[in-house]
């Protein structure tokens, strides 16, 4: 963060603890819980979101030599993402163009040929159809037209991004997308950590639960409180909306002594900030490094979802730094599976039960509710609205 960022960061958050204020947005609000668990409302968020705006679908340093490649699956479609000798990142649809099988059936690996299990046709790094098995059966076929079809990428903030809905052959202006929230971004440095820990998780419920969980701190002296409870103050969550993403800062307990007078490590390493990527990635800075949870709609319908979490870090770990943040990261996953998940998965089956028509959002609760609301407005932008109905 900028110096004058941060100076101005720490004046907003002192005075309101100095005054005895947590920050509250204007009203509650109401969203329908038919949201979580209605299949067609998915269907529009996967039309209008998930098909439209960039994601977050890894880190480049995951491509970090030529030909290394990672497929991803948790869009909806299979993905091929490679980089190339002149070091850009291209990706395409794992399909092959003679049958439609996956071509790539591995996970990650260096490769400057992909070959389809199922017949063998072959396609290099850039997606050219280069190898046909008894070629002479596909006389008049036009080659050119059974290339790999290709996703428009981008490499950002150290982050691989695809974009849905943008020409493949086009660069995807991810700065213009993320504006001022990526500037801050950029200003910590994201963009030379390193992709460290990656863990997929699959769950019962909606992915909007996931990123709801980080979006307000009113839960953490109740749900998390012999976790990570006494260490973050609850009910502080002071939110700047930046168009479609958020930044939300909460404060740690050891900010008291900080404002005793105890400067002996910065105001920064007070707080926790988290940062809402929309549509579904969340960033939290936590002083030294980041954590990423990016949620996907799953394969088994609204109630269903896949969390990739990532361990970004500042350097390479070894040694005793090792142990620290493996022990710090199984602390972390404890946390969210043992105590978030599990009211998720609550949360999903009273939803879908219809034991009450919607959820309430308090004014503590000022991210959540912005989440929701660009929901709404992205989903009547793209005319495939059906809140009205659904309240």
């Amino acid at each position: 963060m900028r110096t004058q960022d941060e100076s101005a960061l720490r004046e907003r958050v002192t005075a309101l603890l100095s005054e005895g204020c947590d920050p509250l947005v204007a009203e509650t609000w109401e969203n329908p819980v038919s949201v979580y668990f209605e299949a067609d409302h998915l269907d529009r968020e996967r039309d209008s979101l998930f098909s439209s705006l960039p994601l977050v679908i890894g880190r480049g340093d995951q491509l970090a030599e030529p030909h290394d490649f990672f497929v991803h699956e948790h869009t909806g479609r299979s993905l091929i993402v490679t980089r190339g000798p002149d070091g850009k990142v291209r990706a395409f649809h794992n399909v092959c163009r003679h049958r439609g099988a996956k071509v790539e059936w591995e996970p990650c690996g260096n490769r400057r040929r992909f070959t389809c299990p199922y017949h063998a046709w072959s396609y290099n790094g850039e997606g050219t159809l280069v190898g046909i098995p008894n070629e002479e059966g596909f006389e008049g076929m036009n080659r050119d037209a059974h290339n790999l079809v290709p996703v428009a990428v981008a490499e950002h903030l150290g982050f691989i991004w695809v974009d849905f809905g943008a020409p493949p052959n086009e660069e995807v202006d991810i700065a213009g997308f993320l504006g001022p929230i990526g500037e801050e971004l950029a200003g910590f440095g994201i963009q030379h950590h390193r992709h460290d820990i990656h863990e997929v998780l699959r769950e019962p419920f909606n992915w909007k639960l996931v990123v709801d969980g980080f979006l307000e701190t009113y839960h953490l002296r109740f749900l998390h409180r012999s976790t990570i409870g006494p260490h973050i103050r609850s009910n502080f969550a002071l939110v700047d909306t930046y168009g479609r993403h958020l930044r939300m800062v909460g404060v740690r307990q050891s900010l008291d002594d900080w404002m005793r007078g105890d400067h002996s490590e910065p105001f920064l390493a007070h707080t926790a900030i988290i940062y809402l990527l929309f549509p579904n990635t969340v960033l939290v800075w936590q002083g030294d490094h980041f954590e990423a949870w990016t949620a996907w709609p799953g394969a088994d319908g609204a109630a269903s979802t896949v969390a990739e979490a990532r361990l970004l870090a500042p350097r390479p770990l070894d040694g005793a730094d090792r142990e620290r943040w493996d022990k710090n990261w199984q602390i972390l996953m404890r946390t969210v599976l043992d105590e978030d998940f599990v009211a998720s998965r609550s949360m999903q089956q009273n939803y879908a039960a219809n034991a009450q028509s919607h959820a309430v959002f308090g004014r503590q609760e000022g991210a959540l509710q912005h989440f929701h609301k660009t929901l709404r407005s992205e989903l009547a932008t793209a005319g495939a609205d059906t809140y009205a109905t659904s309240v």
